[in-house]
């Protein structure tokens, strides 16, 4: 098998090319979205922080922002169904690596064009302790059948969204 990005790749462009995350990517998604995002990272981020090391949390982060959107949105059922079934250690990292690998590196990009939107999930207190973190999950084959199927729930996610 090649490197974990190559296995997952199709899936990262899926979610890229999806309405919200193209909407996301242009800086300017519905407010609305964007606060329904957040609490489906949210959900996600809840189970998966407590296995990570502190420098990656990003629970609390999560929680500021939406706090400070102070729009009432119901928990994503699909955020909620992912959430329940991250359960092994191999499960743990692959959504790990999609959700820290996606705050680092996208991310960066993402909190410059998202103009007005609260983005502290997206600051770093040491972006390279946080990289330094993510590199051992890069180098995990082990992992690419459960970052498939954390890519898989965050296009669920944003299919709900939307109402597919």
């Amino acid at each position: 098998m090649g490197p974990l990005w190559e296995a997952t790749r199709d899936l990262h462009h899926a979610c890229e090319a999806h309405p919200v995350g193209a909407a996301m990517a242009g800086g300017a998604p519905p407010v609305e979205w964007y606060a329904q995002w957040l609490q489906a990272l949210h959900t996600i981020h809840s189970v998966v922080d407590p296995t990570l090391p502190p420098c990656l949390h990003r629970v609390e982060r999560l929680a500021q922002d939406l706090e400070s959107m102070a729009i009432d949105i119901p928990q994503s059922a699909a955020a909620k169904a992912y959430a329940q079934s991250l359960v092994t250690e191999v499960e743990l990292a692959g959504a790990a690596y999609v959700l820290t690998g996606a705050h680092l590196m996208g991310g960066e990009i993402m909190r410059r064009r998202l103009t007005g939107y609260p983005t502290t999930h997206l600051e770093w207190a040491d972006r390279q302790e946080a990289l330094n973190e993510l590199k051992p999950l890069r180098q995990r084959p082990d992992i690419a059948q459960s970052a498939r199927d954390c890519f898989a729930a965050l296009l669920a996610v944003m299919d709900e969204m939307i109402g597919c």
